[in-house]
């Protein structure tokens, strides 16, 4: 007997067959829409760039991106990985393209399996962050790509004390393609903090590394690591693990052909150091960056000589035991002081600070760069890293030096000692700002920037002009009594800075009345606001005017002052605010309530970085 097979299937039902039909014509429009798409964005212009042109900008973003310290790198999907879901040539182009895949970001098990899988056998570039979130994922992933240590080529690590005696343990395996290594251990702020050691880091086995940066952590000065290295930069090191300048200048000479030098923090003081004949050359190093006490300094640059070329950030920390700068100055002869033999160069822009504990030059080869910041001020975190840092810039020195109190050096000779061992003739624009208890004699301005034939504008900052201004500025007495008539002492005429044509001041202070123009008595002058004008109408008179004043925030000018002005200079730029000795009491006034208001929150003096200074 033979049985039905359609008899116990259920009935077919006509309307889900008619619904899978459909469903299917749907799909295959799909497919055709999308074929269409890609047809029609083929003939988009982007789209006619070569695959590989379209690589190396994918490339070029996730390294832009990568190279950005101040951006997120844990737990987060970069937003370079978004060009895989562009489009599908772009998807195409993007998972072919190995070397995309090789900056590898914290991130779960599978991603980091198949970021490593599209990397094929590129070198590896990593960058991790462990100081704030939680390291549960950043342990697992650095476990993962620990056995992927012989691909890694970049490799930058931030970390807490804690996880740098954790981790870097971990990493000892060889790492023969390594070229950059970045490793940065935050400080805890509490005196007696143990130093990390990098000694079994790549059981030293680093043949490629050519670039090392090391912040609150070091190796052994005597490591094969630090062989062929051709950018160092160590920061914030503990005192004991400070290298001295002898042990400095033995690992140096491993490095004929370093170009970038950053020492921030990471040298002893020399003050028991003894000078022998042993010197070394750099003849490749473009950057060098010192911040080191004042004694360590002195006896680099005494020992190594470094190419005219150099653009170089120095900052002498202040010692006790020694004040006594004059050492430097063979080393700004040298370098600024053009000979026969020596094309050294030309310095065009000076800015002189002098904060109340400090000063700070910079010496530019721009015409009108004026405005650029010391070292100091420019000194940013290591977030961020030296690329801020105005390197290519024109700007050959900055230096800084430290005083332990504004009583404790003589500003007008060290100044005055720098500027003559600095070739000033081509100098055309200078910008000075002084702390407002420093008074300067109008003998300084003279001798400092009086004798420059071309220098073209001045401007002056947060300065005290007590004697100083309308006599530097004066062919001659500017007051003159009725019997001095128009002559000068001896009949002679010198003019400070004859090509002078700008002059700026911001936040300086008038004297309100000057007893000196009241008695035609210059010696006595404390130049207020008319006595400026003295000075540039007898400037003018005499066939030296004035082309263009700007006053901004001054103290004691009023409208009738600029109108005196305008009749001396072509151009008076004011920005209507007058200031008196009574607005400065109601700022501090202010001042002390906010200082009150903060008095009210919790304070505690000894907290996390309090120490930083001193290490």
């Amino acid at each position: 007997m033979e049985v039905d097979s359609t008899a116990s299937s259920p009935r077919s039902n006509p309307v889900e067959e008619a619904q899978a039909r459909i469903d299917d014509d749907i799909a295959a429009l799909h497919l055709s829409i999308c074929a269409l798409r890609t047809q029609r964005n083929a003939l988009s212009p982007i789209s006619r760039l070569p695959p590989e042109i379209l690589a190396t900008i994918f490339v070029h973003c996730a390294r832009l991106y990568f190279g950005d310290f101040r951006l997120p790198c844990a737990w987060q999907v970069p937003p370079w990985v978004n060009v895989s879901y562009i489009c599908r040539h772009w998807r195409d182009v993007a998972l072919n393209c190995a070397p995309l895949w090789t900056f590898l970001f914290v991130s779960s098990q599978r991603w980091t399996e198949e970021l490593l899988s599209r990397s094929k056998m590129a070198p590896l570039k990593i960058r991790m962050d462990m100081r704030y979130s939680k390291q549960s994922h950043e342990s697992r992933f650095l476990e993962k790509v620990v056995a992927y240590a012989e691909r890694i080529q970049d490799l930058s690590l931030r970390l807490t004390r804690h996880t740098a005696e954790e981790i870097l343990p971990k990493l000892s395996s060889r790492a023969p393609f390594l070229k950059t290594l970045h490793v940065t251990v935050e400080k805890s702020g509490y005196l007696g903090e143990r130093h990390v050691v990098l000694d079994t880091l790549f059981n030293g086995d680093t043949p490629a590394l050519r670039t090392l940066e090391l912040s609150n952590c070091h190796i052994s000065w005597s490591s094969s690591v630090l062989g062929g290295l051709t950018s160092l930069r160590l920061r914030d090191l503990t005192s004991s693990s400070q290298p001295t300048v002898t042990e400095l200048i033995a690992m140096l000479r491993r490095m004929p052909n370093l170009v970038y030098l950053y020492l921030e923090n990471a040298l002893a003081s020399a003050n028991q150091f003894i000078l022998d004949s042993k010197n070394l050359d750099l003849p490749r190093l473009s950057r060098l960056a010192l911040i080191a006490p004042s004694s360590a300094i002195i006896a680099f640059l005494t020992r190594v000589h470094i190419p005219l070329e150099t653009e170089a950030r120095i900052r002498c920390r202040y010692e006790d035991s020694n004040n006594d700068y004059t050492p430097l100055y063979p080393f700004l002869a040298k370098r600024f002081n053009n000979t026969s033999e020596n094309q050294t160069p030309v310095i065009q822009s000076l800015v002189i600070e002098s904060p109340s504990c400090g000063l700070q030059f910079v010496f530019s080869t721009s015409e009108r760069d004026s405005d650029c910041r010391p070292y100091s001020s420019t000194m940013i975190s290591y977030d961020v890293g030296y690329l801020c840092e105005d390197w290519n810039c024109g700007i050959p020195l900055k230096l800084d030096i430290d005083f332990w109190s504004s009583m404790a050096m003589d500003r007008e000779g060290l100044i005055g000692g720098v500027c003559r061992n600095v070739s000033l003739t081509h100098l055309r624009s200078a910008h000075l700002s002084f702390d407002l208890t420093t008074s300067l004699s109008p003998t300084f301005w003279k001798d400092t920037l009086g004798h420059l034939q071309e220098l073209r504008f001045i401007k002056l900052t947060d300065t005290t002009l007590q004697g100083g201004l309308a006599s530097m500025l004066s062919p001659g007495p500017h007051h003159r009594s009725e019997d001095q008539g128009g002559a000068t002492a001896g009949g002679s005429l010198q003019v400070f800075a004859p090509s002078l044509v700008e002059l700026e001041l911001v936040s300086v202070e008038f004297a309100e009345d000057c007893l000196g123009r009241k008695q035609g008595n210059s010696d006595k002058c404390t130049t207020s606001a008319l006595c400026l004008y003295d000075a540039l109408s007898r400037r003018k008179a005499e066939g030296y005017p004035l082309r263009e004043l700007v006053i901004t925030e001054c103290m004691y000018v009023y409208d009738e002052h600029v109108e005196e002005w305008n009749k001396v200079v072509d151009k008076v730029d004011w920005d209507w605010v007058t200031r008196t000795d009574d607005d400065e009491d109601d700022e501090d006034d202010e001042d002390e309530d906010e200082d009150e208001e903060d008095y009210d929150y919790e304070y505690d003096p000894y907290g996390v970085g309090y120490f930083d200074e001193f290490y």
